[in-house]
């Protein structure tokens, strides 16, 4: 990739000592520190040219630099964040170009570094007037920084604040998103303000069993490890895990992936009759990390499906049994409502736990509540 010399004639700065000890990248973010102190003094005709193209500044001053050059350690140093963000609907070429209107841009493109990720998508088609993208300064905030102050970082862990710049209400140019019946458009609107009304949003726990489901660190950092643990499992788990004495809520980063954007962990597949099948979605996983419920399956080769009955061997957190074996209802936890017993009916909506949209058909996930 092009780097541009900016030093005019003068001799670099004597090398830090013992710089063969770190990795290639950090080498090369050395260089780049060098070219932005040779590059500050006012006599230097080339002094500027570190800094082109131009892409502003952030509230505190500090400048952007591109995604490039983010791109230019991080593929080394980081490759699958790397690799996951390239991948991911905030990189990859759409059909929104560099030429389009500035509304649009303030969200497709919020830096104006998107057409210099061009080289990483030469198997793409782009928009004629160059592609665009959500660069990593939109949501980590200004790199130079980063570049001047290693290992300091603007905002390493970006919050529902960041995500929210855009995925908030709707433009006039989206509407037609709304109501359409996927997952992007019934729910694609408001998110930011449905977020903040929800119950996801309030509290957070530092300790205990409640770390796991009340805070974002506790969640990202423990869910998969807790996955189909009962309540005196977790109890046991969760009480060796050291207290955080900093939490924040549960957020959008809770769930969604930051790069990618999908959903965190995955789904059960398991093998029937020689042919595999998902059992239950990463969807029905992921709420019931938390929403907990435990269930006895049985395959029905002829459908291909399974037939889920609730399994009161089991008790989730939250979850109470009656005086005859029957679940007690609780709103946190949804196996009073859901799924009937072996020999009995529910007072509720069954649901699906093979379906990507298991949950969907009656929960807004970002306002955490019943559309009814």
């Amino acid at each position: 990739m092009n780097r541009t010399n900016c030093h005019h004639n003068s001799q670099p700065p004597a090398p830090p000592r013992r710089v063969w000890l770190l990795p290639a990248a950090w080498l090369l973010a050395l260089a780049l520190l060098a070219g932005q102190f040779a590059c500050s003094s006012d006599t230097d005709p080339a002094a500027a040219k570190i800094l082109e193209p131009a892409y502003g500044t952030d509230a505190e001053g500090a400048r952007y630099v591109g995604s490039d050059r983010c791109l230019a350690c991080h593929e080394e140093v980081r490759p699958v964040e790397a690799a996951t963000y390239l991948a991911s609907r905030h990189a990859t070429p759409g059909t929104v170009g560099a030429d389009a209107d500035p509304a649009c841009l303030a969200c497709h493109d919020p830096i104006g570094d998107g057409i210099m990720l061009a080289p990483w998508f030469a198997d793409h088609d782009h928009p004629p007037a160059g592609m665009t993208a959500v660069g990593c300064e939109s949501c980590h905030g200004a790199g130079t920084l980063h570049w001047l102050n290693f290992p300091a970082h603007p905002n390493p862990t970006p919050d529902y604040q960041a995500c929210g710049q855009c995925h908030r209400a709707l433009p006039p140019g989206h509407a037609a998103l709304a109501g359409q019946g996927s997952f992007s458009g019934k729910y694609a609107n408001d998110i930011l303000a449905k977020y903040e009304q929800s119950a996801h949003g309030r509290w957070s726990y530092g300790d205990g069993p409640c770390l796991l489901c009340h805070s974002d660190e506790g969640f990202r950092g423990y869910f998969e490890k807790t996955a189909g643990m009962d309540r005196q499992e977790l109890y046991s788990f969760m009480a060796e895990v050291p207290y955080l004495p900093e939490t924040s809520v549960m957020q959008c980063r809770t769930c969604h992936d930051g790069h990618t954007g999908e959903l965190r962990g995955g789904p059960t597949v398991v093998e029937e009759d020689g042919v595999e099948v998902v059992k239950y979605s990463r969807l029905f996983n992921l709420c019931t990390a938390c929403h907990q419920v435990f269930l006895e399956a049985d395959y029905d080769p002829k459908s291909g499906a399974y037939d889920y009955f609730l399994d009161t061997g089991r008790i989730p957190f939250h979850g109470e049994l009656d005086g005859v074996g029957l679940p007690v209802a609780d709103s946190l936890v949804i196996w009073d409502t859901h799924f009937a017993t072996r020999d009995g009916a529910i007072t509720g909506w069954p649901i699906d736990p093979a379906s990507e949209q298991a949950c969907l058909g009656c929960h807004d996930p970002h306002l955490a509540s019943k559309f009814w």
